[in-house]
């Protein structure tokens, strides 16, 4: 009886070097289809390289906070690499709040001291494009807050008082000069002094970040009428010295409270304005 042939298996291709069937066109259509599209990955950019190799010598501790980068010729040099590339990888890390640039005759490009950089410009991003509101960001300055003052109660030593307290001082005697800009930022830094005297970085990054962005608000509103700060935080320091937690954390709270209605009704007031002016502007 003669034999019979097995039939052939359906063709679905040709196969691949492994030996497995190749796609067919129906199937890279319908796996383009499912992931949308894709793009060919292309070789890296020099100045993304360039980023690398400075990030790498930060891991490794060759460069610190604080450390002056080599010029820009003497940078270029050693890397191999265009000035132009050079100048787009700062820029880069400058935007990344991981290099400043400081102008005059012992200006350059610095490794940044404080690692609240990238974290202002998050959240100034969520707040400019709309993913959260002035309200929600004060209400998180709150609780945050209340975790510093109270691991500040347990934690601070006499140098952070020490520190907190010159702050103050300083604080006192730009509001007597009416220097009222000057005396915000004393404000922010105020705050990242309180955060670092818990010793936890993770902590005065946010709490900074935080300060340096609702100071534009502060700057616009201007000072309430009655003006608590210096008592306030006065009082604050005499009770973290004390270690008295409740106290403490009642006094920040209480400050907070009435700085925040503060910033939020002159904020109304303002974006009141501005509906007015848009719909009287001619179409």
């Amino acid at each position: 009886m003669p034999q019979q042939r097995s039939r052939p298996e359906p063709r679905t291709g040709r196969k691949t070097a492994a030996g497995t069937p190749a796609p067919s066109a129906g199937d890279l259509r319908d796996s383009r289809s499912a992931g949308k599209s894709f793009r060919p990955i292309k070789t890296r950019r020099i100045f993304e390289e360039i980023c690398d190799a400075i990030r790498a010598k930060l891991v490794s501790g060759e460069l610190k906070a604080g450390d002056r980068l080599p010029s820009e010729r003497e940078l270029s040099e050693m890397l191999d690499v265009s000035r132009t590339a050079l100048r787009e990888a700062i820029r880069s890390l400058e935007i990344a709040g991981i290099v400043e640039m400081r102008k005059g005759s012992r200006g350059g490009a610095f490794i940044t001291r404080s690692g609240a950089g990238q974290v202002t410009r998050t959240f100034r991003d969520m707040l400019d494009f709309g993913h959260v509101s002035l309200a929600t960001l004060l209400e998180a300055r709150l609780m945050v807050m209340d975790a510093v003052v109270r691991a500040a109660c347990e934690r601070a030593k006499p140098a952070d008082i020490e520190r907190l307290s010159r702050n103050v001082a300083e604080t006192v005697e730009l509001t007597r000069q009416g220097r009222y800009e000057e005396r915000t930022l004393k404000a922010v830094e105020f705050s990242t002094l309180l955060a670092n005297s818990t010793g936890n970085q993770v902590m005065s990054a946010i709490l900074e970040a935080m300060a340096s962005v609702i100071r534009r608000f502060v700057l616009i509103a201007g000072p309430p009428a009655h003006d608590p700060v210096i008592a306030s935080r006065l009082r604050l320091i005499e009770q973290i010295k004390a270690k008295d937690t409740k106290g403490a954390c009642e006094t920040m709270r209480s400050y907070l409270i009435k700085l925040n209605e503060h910033l939020l009704n002159t904020e109304k007031v303002r974006l009141r304005g501005d509906a007015r002016r848009r719909s009287r502007a001619p179409v």
